[in-house]
């Protein structure tokens, strides 16, 4: 039974958006169709590439896992931050709650595990190029995807399954606009000593061993090929690293912090950059400079142009 100063928590208010309906309109305005790109790109960038056989290869089997990640965080994250900035708030039953911290640290720890996957790829694309189907083998593929689905997932259960077994006295309402795991931790009257432990010491663990793991992989390739090796290999090694850039610099800002440097406003544009723009910039980032994956939609758009056209012409001639 909860005690006087306890009482059981059932739905989560978030409330950290602005009080100003112009402002959140603004906002609303731009959120949307960041939202939406975010959507439809990774989307359309893991279909084009299952659907496309010239792109069936380790690399871009690996980016098509990193947007179904990336469109599994929009989907988790996007909806109530949307729904809250129209309606200045938004509810979340306990579940809910529960699921949504889930998904988002799955599909972050996950995409850290499946970068580090990408730059051993890479490094054995460039340096082993005349083994590289035997250095970067199918089932060696599967394993490294299944292995960081099951990383990110075990690190998310972890964390939201010790966040939810709490007792929440101070209030329900939340100043976020998605159950970000530290602003969670703010509203239990128990001791979170555990907690702030545990998402420092298995974030940690995985943040810095995956870096290292692309440091050591870039490392090997800069010693085998030089700079002047690397400015060739750019078009596939620039893009992978501007996405390690953007997320880990955000993660290690987001969560490897001590607990009492934590700020709401801060935190939040971080977390809105983290869970709603990265998954928009990454199709982006990989597509732009990649002309094996503008060549495959440049044909499949020239197809579809043809077969409306011959159809257009059947109808015409009938």
């Amino acid at each position: 039974m909860a005690g006087p100063n306890r009482t059981v928590v059932t739905d989560f208010l978030l409330v950290g958006f602005p009080s100003r309906q112009d402002l959140r309109l603004l906002l609303f305005s731009l959120a949307l169709p960041v939202v939406l790109l975010g959507l439809a790109g990774n989307l359309g960038l893991a279909v084009l590439i299952r659907a496309e056989r010239s792109l069936h290869t380790p690399m871009y089997y690996f980016l098509s896992h990193l947007a179904l990640l990336d469109l599994c965080s929009c989907c988790a994250v996007g909806p109530a931050m949307l729904w809250g900035l129209l309606a200045g708030w938004a509810t979340l039953p306990g579940p809910a709650c529960a699921l949504q911290m889930f998904l988002f640290a799955t599909a972050g720890d996950a995409e850290c595990c499946l970068l580090a996957a990408m730059a051993y790829d890479r490094y054995a694309a460039v340096c082993r190029p005349l083994h590289y189907q035997a250095a970067v083998p199918p089932r060696l593929c599967r394993g490294l995807v299944l292995g960081s689905y099951a990383a990110g997932a075990a690190s998310a259960a972890v964390h939201s399954g010790l966040a939810f077994r709490l007792p929440f006295c101070r209030s329900r309402a939340l100043d976020h606009f998605f159950c970000d795991i530290p602003p969670v931790l703010e509203l239990a009257c128990a001791d979170t000593s555990l907690n702030q432990a545990l998402l420092l010491a298995i974030c940690g663990a995985i943040q810095s061993v995956t870096l290292l793991a692309i440091l050591a992989s870039y490392g090997l390739i800069l010693g085998a090929v030089g700079r002047a090796g690397l400015r060739r290999a750019a078009p596939s090694c620039g893009s992978h690293l501007a996405a390690v850039a953007v997320l880990y610099g955000t993660l290690i800002f987001m969560y490897l912090r001590p607990e009492g440097s934590y700020a709401a406003q801060t935190d939040k544009m971080a977390a809105a950059f983290y869970t709603v723009v990265i998954p928009t910039l990454n199709p982006a980032i990989y597509s732009l400079r990649n002309a094996d994956v503008k060549g495959a939609l440049a044909r499949r758009l020239l197809g579809r142009c043809r077969v409306w056209g011959g159809l257009r012409k059947g109808l015409e001639e009938g």
